[in-house]
């Protein structure tokens, strides 16, 4: 036999061993070559194909790069993070929190009374602002004035009456009035020569005969600038006494909805939630609850919310205005400017009802009430739920270990699309649920609470990482090989062609595996059978 057919049949036997009759195939092929010459060419051909299988263990075995490798599956080992997450299941949605409820009271009420008798022959029309030096009705055609005042007029003012704060009360409103035009008016508690002449140029402004004295009953105090006439309590022609109720200058909420937001909006700072007899309750922000009537002299931190919702929604420049707590002249100016702006009665006074302070923007999830509908204080208005996004899961409790408030979490959307959040809140009681298995309920919010528009009772995927392993060697998981004698080994190539190397296997993750080896060092190539 030749070299060259010996090699021929050394490598048929190395590269398919499943046919151990080879040799004696070629043999008696070899012994029918004197008979049948047409056999010749067959046999040139297949002698060419076992030159060209054994050139190529040849190369394998040599110091060329192995070629056999390049029709292996192969990936290189890498060192790199390995994270592994657990999936939970979860449902998207907004949450229920506390209805709100109408509130309303008397106290926003203020109901001024006459101080001289006789018949009314003329009044303001309701709706109308009167400001201090404007006449608010007429008695026996002698016009009632009001001036800007904490004190309530108890007698006239006159050149003879004695020393006190109301005459220098009166004197201030005069001066700021502009009455006073060359300063002769010492602001105190004396009548003067000075502050009768005052009172002779608003008698000429108000068109009344100029005596430079006013009768007990020509003058009302009010403790702001402007006062809102919301009702009538008298008409034309009406006789009146000391003490009768002339007008209302606010009016509690109450009565029938004429307007409500749809449900799944969004309220926020300043956004009406529905309207009363055309009269409209507004969302402002704010820790603490509406709980009071707001009005000229009322201080506090409820007062110092409303101040600072009013700079928030451009209300803040009113001459004067502080945020201080302090419902002042300039506070009543400003809340009369917002009350305007959304069409409320601009009374200057924030009834309680009026508003609802909350912490943060809420959701209108049902309407419990409709269009048409009567409201009284104590009405269920509307369900709330917060603005932001978020996902209920069913935690295992055998899963309890596995995240806590404040980790960082992804929920995958219906869409795909994946979002981060937070753990904002884990249940401390069991539950059960209809299959009987444990769980504590966990909340996860959204960093985005636009993320998810429209998509309430969502089935959605919460990625919770669990065991991580930073910095460490890692192969694909089917690189990894089972030995029969017990543990793992991958099999690396090399020039020489490939071998075994013993790994310890560590966490698993997306396909990857850890692996520990003092023979593996990153960039060598392993087998991916």
């Amino acid at each position: 036999m030749t070299d060259t057919e010996q090699m021929g049949q050394n490598a048929m036997v190395d590269t398919d061993t499943t046919k151990p009759t080879e040799d004696t195939d070629l043999d008696v092929t070899t012994n029918q070559r004197r008979r049948r010459p047409w056999l010749w060419a067959v046999l040139a051909v297949i002698a060419l194909a076992v030159i060209g299988v054994a050139i190529a263990v040849a190369v394998t075995n040599g110091d060329e790069e192995p070629q056999a490798s390049a029709s292996l599956a192969t990936a290189t080992v890498q060192r790199t993070d390995v994270v592994a997450t657990e999936e939970l299941s979860g449902t998207l949605g907004y949450g229920t929190a506390d209805p709100l409820v109408f509130r309303s009271s008397d106290d926003g009420v203020v109901t001024v009374e006459g101080l001289a008798a006789g018949f009314v022959t003329d009044i303001v029309d309701e709706g109308v602002v009167v400001r201090s030096g404007e006449v608010l009705y007429d008695v026996n055609t002698e016009p009632v004035v009001v001036l800007k005042g904490d004190l309530p007029a108890y007698r006239a003012f006159n050149i003879r009456m004695s020393d006190g704060p109301d005459v220098e009360q009166l004197e201030q409103a005069l001066v700021d009035l502009g009455y006073d035009p060359d300063g002769d008016i010492t602001i105190d508690e004396d009548f003067t020569s000075a502050t009768a002449d005052a009172i002779e140029r608003l008698q000429e402004a108000i068109g009344t005969e100029e005596t430079g004295s006013l009768a007990l009953g020509s003058v009302i105090f009010a403790p702001t600038d402007a006062s809102y006439v919301a009702q009538a309590l008298v008409e034309i022609s009406d006789q009146v006494q000391v003490g009768t109720p002339i007008v209302a200058t606010s009016k509690p909420i109450s009565g029938t909805v004429t307007s409500i937001v749809a449900e799944g909006t969004v309220v926020g700072r300043g956004d009406v939630l529905l309207r009363v007899d055309e009269e409209p309750i507004v969302v402002m922000i704010g820790e603490i609850p509406a709980y009071r009537t707001m009005t000229a002299g009322v201080k506090g931190d409820d007062v110092l919310q409303l101040e600072q919702n009013l700079v928030e929604l451009g209300f803040g420049d009113i001459e004067g205005f502080e945020v201080d707590g302090d419902y002042d002249t300039e506070t009543s100016l400003a809340v009369a400017a917002w009350q305007t702006s959304i069409g409320a009665s601009p009374d200057g006074v924030v009834n309680l009802g009026d508003v609802f302070f909350s912490p943060a923007p809420v959701r209108i999830g049902e309407a419990l009430v409709a269009v048409g509908d009567i409201v009284q204080s104590g009405t269920p208005l509307v369900t709330t739920s917060v603005s932001a996004t978020f996902v209920t899961v069913e935690l295992s409790t055998d899963d309890q270990d596995l995240v806590t408030v404040g980790d960082t979490v992804t929920v995958e959307l219906p869409s795909g699309v994946q979002e981060s959040a937070v753990v904002t809140e884990i249940g401390s009681v069991v539950l059960a649920n209809q299959q009987g298995q444990t769980y504590f309920e966990m909340t996860v919010t959204l960093d985005d609470p636009d993320a998810a528009p429209g998509l309430d009772e969502a089935p959605v995927d919460v990625l919770v990482v669990g065991d991580r392993a930073d910095g460490v060697l890692v192969v694909p998981v089917t690189a990894l090989l089972a030995l029969a004698e017990g543990g793992y080994a991958v099999e690396v190539v090399t020039d020489a062609g490939t071998t075994l190397v013993a790994v310890d296997p560590g966490l698993f993750a997306d396909g990857f595996v850890e692996v520990t080896s003092s023979e593996l060092p990153d960039g060598m190539i392993v087998v991916v059978p």
